[in-house]
């Protein structure tokens, strides 16, 4: 241990010394998350559709009153052919067109099947499946309100019966997609981050000529791992707290779960994510190629095998596998059951022991490296 604080001062001072590094790697974070989080969202918020009404019935003039009464619709324009929704799909003028038949108000009345044809540009394959689910329950609403009031004018009270789904959601009630995202976002940029600023540490002290000293000093691997590691790990833990706070008052995401909890998982994910970055700085000896490595070794894999936008449960099965090596798939899954489910150990202890793992075998793979290195 007395070789220990020697190290973590000489650290502490390499990155006071660099005000403008410090500054960008507590901004970084901050910038990224504001950046992302707003722009990454999976909300259909405006669908634009253009209509051709060819019966002009109260009933179809009824649908399109409803279909943009929330405004979450709205209607470019009432072409006359139906071959015009095609031309404004192809220009992207629309996202989605609506056929309305001669005798569509005529079926309504008389009780028949009244078919409404949807044209949706389907290039945006997620939007398009929101915005078609969007415009095709609106119809039906509105063609059931039709229904009910042909049965009260015939006499008949109380509407038709049928199956009356009562949702209630959990953990994201007004289904925010950003309560969603923005917590994936904090694993995946600070363990992209965290394991660069330390890519740099030990392939420093052969570029600038200084490894000598450490060979001749009593430090031995694991002291000079842990001081190396100690100064940026507080420094990890200010990003971590600035960005959970932005995300607090910023985006609104909840924070249910236990703080002591949320404390100790980011430790252990700092504490791997950056003896990881020094991996890559022992191997390759040099720091240019071990921050593009560390960017690349960990943006990817923390981006499409974590379950951030992708559910695991849909990869193939060998990506599935491959994803228990991801430490950002155990990080993302605790975060999130902190922060909207409120859940404790007797759910996480799994993912925290996958942490501890990973922090174990990435500080000793790290350690053995340097030793062989020197």
């Amino acid at each position: 241990m007395r070789a220990f604080f020697p190290i973590a001062s000489k650290e502490m001072l390499h990155i006071l010394r660099d005000g403008r590094s410090l500054i960008a790697a507590l901004a970084m974070p901050l910038l990224m998350v504001l950046m992302f989080g707003f722009a990454i969202n999976l909300d259909v918020k405006e669908v634009t559709i253009a209509v051709v009404d060819q019966d002009h019935s109260p009933a179809a003039r009824n649908i399109m009153s409803h279909l943009t009464s929330d405004g979450s619709i709205m209607v470019h324009s009432y072409p006359d052919d139906p071959q015009d929704l095609e031309r404004m799909l192809d220009m992207g003028e629309i996202q989605l067109g609506i056929v309305i038949p001669p005798g569509f108000g005529r079926d309504i009345a008389s009780g028949k099947d009244a078919p409404v044809q949807v044209l949706v540009d389907g290039t945006e394959a997620a939007f398009a499946a929101q915005a078609m689910g969007l415009v095709s329950s609106s119809l039906a609403h509105t063609t059931m309100g039709e229904i009910d009031e042909l049965l009260k004018v015939v006499g008949r009270r109380g509407g038709l019966p049928g199956l009356v789904a009562s949702p209630r959601v959990f953990f994201n009630e007004a289904l925010d997609s950003r309560w969603f995202i923005v917590p994936g976002l904090i694993a995946i940029i600070i363990m992209m981050l965290s394991s660069m600023i330390t890519s740099g540490c030990v392939a420093r002290e052969y570029e600038h000529n200084t490894i000598e000293q450490v060979l001749v000093s009593p430090v031995r691997g694991p002291a000079l791992m842990l001081g190396k590691l100690a100064p940026y790990i507080l420094l990890g833990i200010l990003q971590v707290g600035s960005v959970t706070l932005l995300s607090r008052f910023m985006f609104g995401v909840p924070i249910r779960g236990s703080l002591l909890i949320l404390a100790i998982a980011t430790l252990l994910y700092l504490t791997g994510a950056m003896a990881l970055g020094l991996l890559f700085s022992a191997a390759l000896k040099s720091q240019q190629v071990a921050m593009q490595i560390s960017f690349v070794a960990t943006i990817l894999p923390s981006m499409i095998l974590s379950g951030f936008m992708f559910p695991i449960e849909n990869m193939p099965w060998f990506l599935q596998y491959l994803s228990y090596a991801v430490p950002a798939r155990y990080y993302l899954r605790l975060i999130r059951g902190l922060f909207l489910k409120g859940v404790g150990l007797e759910v996480l202890w799994p993912d925290l022991l996958a942490m501890v793992i990973f922090a174990f075998v990435v500080m000793a793979a790290a350690t053995s490296r340097f030793r062989r290195s020197l």
